[in-house]
């Protein structure tokens, strides 16, 4: 291409401007040979494509475009920059903020008294007014105790009906010791049974012979309760004799009132009773005569303590020294606190399900002495089809964890019909009927007011849901009705009901519960060390480690905490109850 053949000023003048402004070049001479030079370049590129623009066709085929998405390799040391694999370019921006986990909702706290405890152990101090008149352990015998029995027949005593408490479980011996029992009833609180004590015997290997002996030498953990034989302890291997595997008791007076204690009769020789009447015996006082002639029966009080320890839940998380830079570069978060955060809740959760797991042991115990009171259970079907009661050793039966720590098997009544016109809000209604009967009987047997908190599963707070507006049968309740808002749910009959997530859709069980004052026997959460929290820097890492330490004690306080709470059991077999 010939030089005289351009106009170098014309050149100059389209071209100067652009390498001043766009490239910042601002020397004339260096502008003049950059403008000839990329006109002369610019020349060349069109003479090339009007040279091969016949040689090829645009095709999707024949260009490069971006390809697929892909991510670079990871960086490493300065080869992994020239050798790692290259991404497609693109640009991979955050789509949302830093997702963060969400706890479950933690309702134990919800149903227990918090007492914070001043050291790590304590003693809780009890007082009993107790029937006395003597000691287990002395030959000057009390006037009456209680006996668990371990009745496996379901044995219904007789009040006023002679058995014998002997110390085997085995044939008579000679050195065999027993004595006479008169039935008086079953505990109002955990339905073991009452006796009067009558006179003791020892087998001398032919008969049975009144001797001086202690009740404590007879109950010994393996005793036998047999039926009275013209006077004298039966035959042992009878169908109904039971086996006596804890010591004997005194009978607390304020839990369980024994009528006639304090005289019975006009002669003062009718049956002693226990806490229920039942129509069949008399309450009537001694005669004037009588009253002369008859020494004052004695009542006597019982002090002791418990002792309270506080139990550790702990736990510890690492992190690099790389995690709290560039976290808190990029997103702004303090790595340390969100650790910490993420260890309370942790414990918390811990403690959580300690406390409703006791309480619902504590319900399940009541539920059960409850029935082996009065004969009685809230545990309900609303399967038709269940036409007889699931008993315990049916293998169908439920059975949780009670107080004692052991699994309790409680029957379950059979499906009660009320007619043709039962459809799923009546079948639903019958569970609000059980949660007023539960909360009724925690304020009967309690003694100290009515139920007023239930916790249950997602399952049943929708069935209850569902039915709160049931008009045919309406229920005092302000359970909400909208989709959310079930921490807690509402209410029904006063009580709150709380939904707690850690149960699974398919758990019936209702707690039923009574959150009393302070000084009121129940649960009681009494922390030492609510949650301390420990930072060190580990020594060979240079890591900071953070350690969260909870140290309390739950305290099940009171006489007869499990009063305070009641767990029913719905038996489904698959039917749906939404």
């Amino acid at each position: 291409m010939n030089n005289h053949l351009i106009n170098e000023q014309e050149i100059y003048d389209q071209w100067s401007p652009i390498l001043e402004n766009k490239i910042g070049v601002i020397d004339e001479y260096k502008k003049h040979w950059l403008s000839k030079y990329v006109h002369y370049h610019s020349l060349h590129e069109s003479a090339l494509f009007e040279n091969f623009a016949y040689s090829t066709t645009s095709t999707l085929g024949s260009i490069p475009g971006m390809g697929p998405v892909k991510t670079p390799s990871s960086p490493g040391g300065p080869l992994s920059f020239y050798s790692g694999a290259t991404g497609s370019g693109d640009k991979f921006p955050s789509l949302l903020p830093l997702a963060i986990q969400v706890a479950a909702k933690t309702i134990g706290f919800d149903i227990v008294n918090v007492i914070p405890m001043a050291g790590p152990t304590g003693v809780l101090t009890y007082l009993d007014y107790v029937y006395g008149g003597g000691k287990v352990g002395s030959t000057t015998k009390p006037l009456a105790i209680k006996l668990d029995v371990d009745d496996i027949d379901d044995t219904k005593y007789t009040v006023g009906n002679h058995y014998w408490g002997v110390n085997t479980a085995g044939d008579y011996v000679n050195g065999t010791k027993g004595v006479d029992l008169v039935f008086v009833g079953y505990s109002f609180i955990d339905g073991t049974a009452i006796f009067r004590v009558g006179e003791t015997k020892t087998y001398n290997g032919a008969a049975w012979v009144t001797s001086t002996l202690a009740l404590s030498e007879i109950f010994n953990g393996s005793a036998t309760l047999v039926l009275n034989d013209d006077g004298d302890p039966a035959v042992i291997g009878l169908d109904n004799n039971v086996s006596v595997l804890t010591k004997a008791e005194l009978v607390k007076a304020l839990e369980d009132h024994i009528q006639g204690y304090a005289g019975s009769g006009t002669f003062d020789q009718d049956n002693w009773t226990g806490n229920y009447v039942d129509g069949n015996n008399p309450a009537n006082p001694m005669g004037r005569g009588t009253g002369e002639s008859t020494y004052y029966r004695v009542m006597n009080m019982q002090v002791y303590t418990k002792s309270v320890e506080a139990e550790t839940y702990q736990v510890a998380a690492n992190v690099t020294t790389e995690q709290i830079q560039d976290l808190n570069k990029q997103f702004g978060i303090d790595v340390l606190q969100m650790l910490e955060n993420a260890l309370v809740n942790d414990i918390s959760q811990s403690i959580n399900k300690h406390i409703l797991s006791r309480a619902f042991a504590l319900g399940w115990s009541n539920n059960a002495q409850f029935y082996k009171t009065t004969g009685i259970t809230l545990n309900f079907t609303l399967d038709s089809s269940v036409s007889s009661d699931i008993t315990v050793g049916s293998g169908l039966a439920p059975a949780y964890i009670n107080k004692t720590g052991f699994q309790q098997g409680i029957m379950v009544n059979k499906y009660q019909s009320y007619g043709t016109f039962e459809n799923l809000h009546t079948m639903q209604r019958r569970i609000m009927s059980k949660i007023l009967a539960a909360g009724n009987i925690i304020h009967q047997r309690g003694k100290l007011g009515p139920a007023n908190f239930v916790v249950t599963s997602l399952q049943i707070a929708t069935a209850l849901q569902d039915t709160a507006q049931f008009s045919f049968a309406p229920a005092n309740n302000t359970i909400n009705q909208n989709n959310g808002n079930m921490y807690p749910l509402g209410s029904v009959y006063g009580m709150t009901i709380y939904v707690d997530p850690n149960m699974s859709y398919d758990d019936t069980r209702i707690l039923v519960g009574r959150k009393g004052e302070d000084s009121e026997p129940g649960l009681k959460y009494m922390p030492y060390l609510l949650a301390e929290s420990i930072q060190t820097i580990a020594e060979g890492s240079m890591s900071p480690k953070i350690a969260v330490k909870s140290r309390y004690a739950l305290v099940e306080a009171g006489h007869h905490p499990e009063t305070q709470y009641y767990t029913i059991y719905l038996k489904t077999n698959g039917i749906q109850i939404i």
